[in-house]
């Protein structure tokens, strides 16, 4: 095989979904034994599907160390045609599912990691008995999954999708405040600023997510302390009294009672929205569209 970059051949290469989808998900996930477990496979079929394709192709699409498997520049000029078919089969895949009658089958529903703990479970104790047929499954993500190509029903999105194949169900406020547990709140001293409080927030690899920007921009040689890269880990924390997080103001009726109090800080936070996500062609199937109005319903009665 011609193991050069720069090929000439590759137009000729006839696809089917079962290769591109190999190629892609073992881009996707840099390595070959990932992509197998993703994809419920051997790792020796893995290997073998991509050995063929470099065969037909007659160029290599992957350089394999220790460390995973990387595009040539040959499989990069294949990817976005790899991610046209995902999106193309996704497509497929949803209209068959739209003949359905009733809503039943799995929702599958992404959201940023504090709200679906703080909302999206509570959420699901009603859906069950609301849509009984209906089984949710929860994506709690900081990255956003491509909703285009399949990887989830409904999502909530921090900022509204510009994708044209994706439509905002509905944009909301979203207000923030600062809490702590009640012992840590009464520990601090009156007229505490920014800088004396114990900051809770992200950890390695997630530095750059909301708030820790924020805090790191309005508090000289920040230091927080405690950090970590899970969500309920910092939540357990400000439970505990290790300190405070800056978290969503508003509750659902459905939630818990809170464990913790909002400080009285001067600070100046910025608003935010949240929004409700789907694919256009997905936002009249019957499962995704009953579980989308249930959480129009109950994100309207927030507090």
């Amino acid at each position: 095989m011609d193991t050069h970059t720069g090929a000439g051949n590759l137009s000729n290469l006839a696809w089917e979904w079962e290769d591109a989808q190999t190629f892609l998900v073992v881009a996707e996930q840099r390595s070959f034994s990932a992509a197998a477990r993703f994809l419920g496979l051997g790792q020796p079929t893995i290997s073998r599907r991509i050995a063929n394709i470099e065969e037909r192709l007659g160029c290599r699409l992957f350089l394999r160390d220790k460390r995973g498997a990387e595009l040539t520049d040959d499989g990069a000029r294949l990817l976005p045609a790899a991610e046209q078919m995902a999106r193309w089969a996704a497509e497929f895949d949803r209209l068959a599912r739209g003949a359905e009658a009733e809503a039943e089958g799995v929702v599958r529903i992404a959201a940023p990691p504090g709200f679906a703990v703080e909302f999206l479970a509570p959420f699901a104790r009603l859906a069950r008995e609301r849509l009984p047929a209906v089984r949710l499954e929860v994506l709690a993500v900081i990255d956003y999954l491509d909703l285009a190509r399949g990887a989830a029903d409904l999502a909530i999105r921090t900022r509204p999708p510009t994708e044209p194949e994706l439509t905002a169900l509905v944009s909301m406020p979203v207000e923030v405040g600062v809490f702590a547990s009640q012992s840590y709140a009464a520990s601090l001293q009156a007229g505490a600023r920014l800088a004396d409080i114990d900051w809770i927030t992200w950890a390695f690899p997630y530095e750059n997510v909301a708030p820790r920007p924020l805090l790191e921009a309005a508090i000289e040689n920040f230091q927080p302390i405690f950090a970590s890269d899970n969500y309920l880990v910092q939540k357990s924390a400000l439970i505990e009294g290790l300190g405070a997080m800056i978290l969503e103001r508003g509750r659902h009726p459905l939630a818990r009672s809170p464990e913790v109090v909002e400080l009285a800080i001067d600070i100046e936070l910025p608003s935010a929205e949240f929004h409700l996500v789907c694919a256009t062609s997905m936002q009249y199937v019957p499962r995704v569209k009953a579980v989308a109005d249930l959480l129009l319903e109950q994100l309207n009665q927030r507090q």
